[in-house]
């Protein structure tokens, strides 16, 4: 791990500026701290997924991006551009990836989704997995799995079953078959993917969920901390734990968040992240509708117990709406930026709803509950997905930002205390 935060001379090609700039709204005050921008030096068609994972193996934090034709990550600290898988003739773009030890030799590898055509559900969408080689500034491996997974959108990894082993779930965007403009005829159906003990031979798929319609995305937790991961659901029908329980793993689904109710497509709930409050209670995170207007809370009651929520026999969560003043939600973290019991929301916004720009939205939880939000250079990433990290082994995470109209991204760091 690095001990000290690097200077502008050691992230080379990078713009640097503090600004935190405070929009008020009647229910919000803003928390005051000074952000720097750190420009990445690399033009992004669209900028569908990024994520940290150390790829060369040196203990520092990479950055891996999904681009609309290449799959590339960024070498920490210099953030020199390695591209690992290009498509410059696909007439369709990648969407997602995870990244996993496949082939367990100790390199990282990633499944990735590809053949984005999201109104085409009968057809189109493909899943694969890239194998790192020892150098993973080298060429890089393409394993087809399936050219068959119309809307395949989000995808990660998750030990459903407790056996130690990491199977890969994969979520397409609409049910098969499903018609415009609502599309909420079809129900989405979630696959796990079970690595065999050669990479290279068929995966074993199975449809564990299809009851939901419209599943923009989804979270991998273990949400009741029995080892076996749960996955928390954001679609149509509002927001959903996916869980199985007990010796015989008894399958589980349970409602925990109402969503938006209106009509289909503006309906449900979006983008879905699990936060810690304080103590042992959790509060999610959503977008909503679907790519909606709205960053919305469910907070877990003080009297409710994780087994209690897992038995499906409790009332929904109170759903609190704490900011309405954007458009296009597209992107939520949790993470804890302050050092207190409780973490933030971190809300990327895709496009401009004047006077409202799209950027990178904070929102920290004050003794009342209420929730008071901050502006971190708005106007300059139109926000397709985001995620935090400790790139530089100071304490405290960065934000990882990646755009869709404005093609870049962006490290948003700032000085200790």
């Amino acid at each position: 791990m690095m001990s000290s935060r690097p200077n502008n001379s050691q992230w080379p090609g990078i713009v640097c500026a503090i600004i935190f700039p405070i929009l008020t709204l009647s229910s919000f005050t803003v928390r005051a701290e000074n952000w720097r921008d750190i420009v990445l030096p690399l033009e992004l068609t669209v900028g569908y997924a990024v994520r940290v994972v150390d790829l060369s193996k040196d203990g520092k934090p990479d950055i891996a991006i999904v681009d609309s034709k290449r799959f590339v990550w960024l070498e920490n600290p210099t953030w020199q551009v390695h591209q690992m898988h290009g498509t410059p003739d696909a007439k369709a773009d990648n969407v997602c990836f995870a990244p996993h030890d496949v082939d367990q030799d100790g390199d990282v590898d990633f499944a990735i989704g590809y053949d984005w055509q999201p109104n085409n559900t009968r057809e189109g969408g493909a899943v694969a997995w890239l194998e790192s080689p020892a150098d993973p500034r080298q060429k890089w491996t393409l394993h087809a799995l399936s050219d068959l997974e119309p809307t395949m959108h989000r995808m990660d990894w998750a030990d459903t079953d407790g056996d130690g082993m990491q199977e890969l779930i994969a979520v397409p965007l609409k049910g098969r078959g499903a018609v415009g403009p609502g599309w909420e005829n079809e129900a989405v159906h979630v696959s796990r993917w079970r690595v065999p003990a050669a990479p290279s031979d068929p995966w074993k798929k199975e449809v564990i969920e299809s009851s939901l319609p419209v599943m923009h995305n989804f979270e991998v937790v273990d949400f009741d901390r029995d080892g076996r991961d749960d996955l928390l659901m954001a679609s149509f029908s509002g927001v959903h734990l996916w869980t199985l329980q007990g010796p015989a793993m008894e399958k589980r689904l349970v409602h925990l968040g109402e969503g938006h109710r209106g009509t289909a497509p503006d309906l449900g709930a979006s983008e879905i992240r699990m936060g810690q409050l304080d103590g042992q209670r959790r509060y999610i995170a959503t977008i909503e509708p679907w790519h909606g207007n709205r960053v919305v809370v469910y907070e877990q009651s003080p009297n409710l117990t994780d087994a209690s929520v897992v038995s499906g026999l409790t009332p929904l969560w109170p759903r609190q709406i704490i900011d309405d003043q954007l458009r296009w939600g597209h992107a939520v973290n949790c993470v804890n930026l302050d050092q207190d019991p409780e973490q933030e929301i971190v809300i990327g916004v895709r496009d401009d709803s004047d006077p409202h720009r799209f950027g990178v939205r904070i929102y920290d939880r004050e003794p009342s509950g209420k929730w008071k939000r901050g502006l971190i250079h708005p106007g300059q990433v139109a926000v397709e997905d985001l995620t935090t990290a400790d790139l530089d082994g100071d304490g405290l995470d960065e934000i990882i930002a990646v755009g869709r109209a404005t093609h870049n991204a962006v490290i948003y760091t700032r000085s200790a205390p």
